[in-house]
């Protein structure tokens, strides 16, 4: 289409200039038969690019609708897993810092990783199982990766077809994150009563927490920009302070590892 365009073109400007074409064939009928051959093909473009761009945005319509859908599923864990990640800073901490939270990731401080190594994972969490019955931090951790995991792999096998891969990556770049590994073989050795008197474990995993919660950033950041104003997971100042002064479980450092009964500061 484009070739005949070029060459109708191309033969209009040599009849009007009267190059290579005899003047008497382009005056007789070939000038206004190339007039009408170029207004031809340009209606045919403009209309292939008229179906062309309808197509194209019908399809991030419906892109932008499946990513939607397939991350409304997944507010409830990736709030769950934020509420989380706070209270392991706020039972192992020795104090509330000084940090004036704005926005999720200003928690993710060097003190948080710092103190969080001192969180004792044999200590009581402040949830209960479904069944009613307490539960450790390690079961605590174990019970909300493995939903995380499972909440992940659900969307991946659903919507993966309809979504982006940078979205595809992000859901599995979380699934399969080593920290949520290294919690489930602490778990299963404690299972096994392969531990049982060591809860600082976390001191041996700052990378992949770090490298966690950098992946889990990234993509609550894709399912605030997917999803509507007032489904984001977004904490303000209020909130934190809601979360600080909350009086019920965990308290300011109430499952901060000991030594000798003391905790260890």
């Amino acid at each position: 289409m484009f070739l005949i365009l070029f060459l109708a073109i191309l033969l209009s400007s040599a009849c009007i200039n009267g190059y290579w074409i005899e003047p008497n064939i382009c005056d007789l009928w070939l000038k206004d038969f190339l007039i009408n051959l170029v207004a031809e093909v340009l209606g045919i473009l403009l209309v292939v690019f008229s179906i062309t761009r309808t197509v194209q945005q019908n399809r991030e319509r419906e892109k932008k609708k499946f990513r939607e859908i397939a991350f409304r599923q997944l507010r409830f864990v990736l709030r769950k897993q934020v509420s989380l990640l706070f209270e392991m800073y706020k039972a192992s901490c020795r104090e509330r810092p000084e940090t004036d939270y704005e926005s999720l990731p200003d928690l993710f401080t060097d003190r948080y990783y710092e103190d969080v190594q001192n969180l004792d994972l044999f200590k009581m969490s402040p949830v209960l199982t479904p069944q009613g019955k307490k539960m450790d931090w390690l079961d605590y951790l174990s019970y909300e990766c493995s939903n995380l995991r499972n909440a992940l792999g659900r969307v991946v096998d659903r919507y993966s077809f309809n979504l982006d891969s940078n979205v595809v990556d992000a859901l599995e770049e979380v699934s399969d994150a080593a920290f949520i590994r290294f919690i489930s073989s602490v778990w299963e050795a404690k299972k096994l009563n392969g531990i049982n008197s060591r809860g600082d474990l976390l001191s041996e995993c700052d990378r992949l927490l770090r490298e966690y919660t950098a992946s889990l950033l990234k993509l609550i950041a894709l399912y605030n920009d997917s999803v509507p104003g007032d489904r984001q997971i977004v904490l303000d100042r209020s909130q934190w302070d809601d979360w600080w002064n909350h009086n019920g479980r965990p308290q300011i450092g109430d499952s901060r590892i000991k030594v000798d009964g003391k905790p260890c500061f």
